[in-house]
């Protein structure tokens, strides 16, 4: 599992919980030889869609030809499941609206980790620089990133 989605699961507790409704619903209906690709794919360690296929798609779908050049141009990140692509909102929608607001409360922190962890290291190791020590470093990002004691500790652990 990528070290952030680990480290986010970890922190909402959910972790157990999302892997056995990724399997319950994704990777369980794949025969058992693909079941490793299936696993791979919904972490986003690997590719969901090849560029070659996209293109094969999208040149019968859309209604304008599309280039080569353009598909090259996608980011590569658009290219691997993402973690709010594991969660079949609609079915949960229908189906559980508790488990779907549990799950949209987990889909928005995830998010927010993903892109805040890595402005967070950057700070505290910037903070570092400055010959400051822990315990002078936690309340500048509990600060500055309006985040609680405890969270700034966990983050501060997984920095490396």
């Amino acid at each position: 599992m990528p070290q952030m989605l680990d480290l986010a699961l970890r922190w909402c507790k959910a972790k157990d919980r999302w892997i056995n409704y990724v399997y319950d619903n994704t990777v369980k209906k794949y025969s058992q030889n693909k079941r490793s690709i299936a696993v791979k794919t919904v972490l986003g360690v690997k590719q969901k869609y090849k560029r070659q296929e996209i293109y094969d798609q999208l040149r019968y779908v859309e209604f304008k030809p599309v280039t080569k050049e353009q598909v090259d141009k996608i980011p590569k990140s658009e290219l691997y499941m993402k973690f709010s692509e594991t969660i079949n909102w609609q079915k949960l929608s229908k189906e559980d609206p508790d488990m779907y607001t549990y799950w949209k409360a987990v889909a928005d922190w995830v998010d927010w980790f993903s892109k805040s962890h890595a402005n967070i290291e950057d700070t505290y190791k910037h903070s570092q620089g400055w010959k400051l020590d822990k315990d002078e470093i936690v309340p500048i990002l509990m600060a500055k990133y309006n985040i609680n004691r405890k969270l700034t500790e966990f983050l501060i652990k997984s920095f490396k």
